[in-house]
């Protein structure tokens, strides 16, 4: 269905309506002058013949002529032609005169009516003409001919003056259903204009108020509809902001309460026992680093989660990217006796990537996938080319997740470990869409989880 603008439904049914009137007047006015006209003419020149038959002048065509401004016909028995006052008939007006004049149509005519006078309208040569048929003696036809130039020039002259009175007036009410469309759509079209900055989030402007009528009221509830949206939307985010601050202190004080436990108990004990051998202090202060580093894991996450740093992009072979991660975590698969099986599609094209991000993100994937097998199983990692796009996949064979806590995983601080922040996925997530991909996560409890993340090639 066409979708026509508020202006549109306003000017075209006014300009269609008042097209229809104006060109029906014309014709119903130039029709009654054409049928009011032609009848008077016909009764005039009836009265004409009239009386050149009362006065006995029907005779003497030559008088008539000159006495009525008219010319006069006389046809035979058989329709010939056998006297006639107009000399200037062309050839061709000759040979086709009988089917001009209508004459058969005529003695129809006067035949049907009884002998009255018949009326007819002729063109001869191009010249409109009365024909006014009278019946003689012998089977003769007489014809009185009274040219209508005038009547066709002024049928014509009146014709154009009604034509142009019409284009005048149609050209005024299309300007003027113009004006008011335009006066009464102009404050619709900037209130949509309007609504669709509100739609794309932006609530900080005001429409401007142009009129002080119905749509006036409406643009003006709109604005403090807006106002309001925009206050609301502030504390939302500002509650929000709040909460989410309130969820990170909660759960940076769980992370970091362990490792600074450990490293006070160790701390204390190398104030207390003076008499530890070095071997035993070497230990115990290689423990306070491990934990040392544990913490500063944590902060570094909470960090990327909280602000984001900016992608360095770069153009690197993937493939080697994962296996350099793969390598550095191959003690730890192994002492989980856990079994790697790498689908490297060698033909992968090289892309653009944050080469550091890209390889966090992938290790937190697979520290997820080795936790989920607590007592073996497998790890497969596959890469592959789809389109305008290259695809990491990492199947484990571990317990699964549950289906109540899919559409959870990607939610900051949501985790189902006992140690861990619940933002792991998260930044991981974070991290494939800044470069314009995505992280997506199929899996079957008790059967394993097969995790996805795409990056475009361009």
């Amino acid at each position: 269905m066409p979708r026509y603008s508020i202006q549109n439904k306003i000017v075209l049914p006014f300009l269609l309506l008042f097209i229809a009137v104006l060109v029906a007047v014309p014709l119903i006015t130039i029709a009654l002058f054409d049928r009011t006209y032609n009848r008077q003419f016909s009764r005039e020149t009836e009265g004409w013949l009239k009386v050149i038959k009362d006065t006995g002048y029907i005779e003497q065509p030559e008088q008539v002529q000159h006495a009525y401004g008219v010319e006069v016909m006389v046809f035979g028995a058989s329709n010939a032609l056998n006297f006639t006052t107009l000399d200037d008939l062309s050839d061709d007006g000759m040979v086709n005169l009988t089917a001009d004049m209508k004459v058969q149509e005529a003695r129809q005519k006067i035949t049907e009516s009884g002998g009255a006078l018949v009326s007819q309208s002729v063109m001869l040569d191009g010249k409109p003409y009365k024909a006014i048929y009278d019946s003689l003696p012998q089977g003769r036809l007489y014809c009185l001919l009274r040219p209508m130039d005038d009547v066709a020039e002024g049928k014509r002259t009146l014709t154009w003056w009604i034509s142009g009175i019409a284009v005048v007036v149609i050209s005024l009410v299309a300007l003027t259903s113009h004006l008011i469309g335009r006066n009464l759509s102009n404050p619709i079209k900037n209130l949509v204009q309007f609504t669709r900055q509100v739609s794309e989030g932006r609530l900080n402007g005001q429409c401007d108020v142009k009129s002080d009528d119905e749509i006036g009221d409406l643009t003006a509830a709109f604005n403090q509809m807006t106002s309001d949206l925009r206050d609301s939307r502030n504390e939302l985010i500002r509650a929000e902001r709040l909460a989410t601050a309130g969820r990170m202190a909660a759960s940076f004080a769980h992370e970091i309460r362990n490792p600074l436990s450990s490293m006070r108990m160790l701390a204390q004990m190398l104030m207390q026992r003076k008499d530890l051998p070095v071997s035993k202090r070497e230990q115990s202060v290689g423990y306070i680093l491990e934990e040392i580093e544990r913490i500063d894991d944590i902060v570094k996450g909470f960090m990327d989660f909280a602000r984001p740093a900016a992608l360095e992009l770069e153009t690197h072979d993937l493939n080697r990217a994962l296996e350099e991660v793969l390598n550095v975590m191959e003690a730890n698969l192994v002492h989980h006796q856990l079994k790697l099986v790498k689908k490297f599609d060698r033909e992968l094209p090289s892309i653009q990537f944050d080469r550091g991000k890209v390889k966090q993100g992938f290790m937190n994937i697979v520290l997820n996938a080795m936790e989920a097998m607590s007592e073996g199983g497998t790890v497969e990692v596959e890469t592959s080319r789809h389109e305008d796009r290259v695809q990491v996949e990492v199947l484990d064979t571990g317990v699964g997740i549950p289906s109540t806590d899919l559409d959870q995983l990607f939610e900051p601080f949501f985790t189902t470990k006992v140690q861990g922040t619940g933002l792991g996925l998260v930044n991981t997530k974070r991290i494939m869409e800044q470069h314009g991909g995505d992280v997506t996560i199929r899996s079957d409890e008790g059967k394993g989880t097969r995790v996805s993340f795409w990056l475009p090639l361009t």
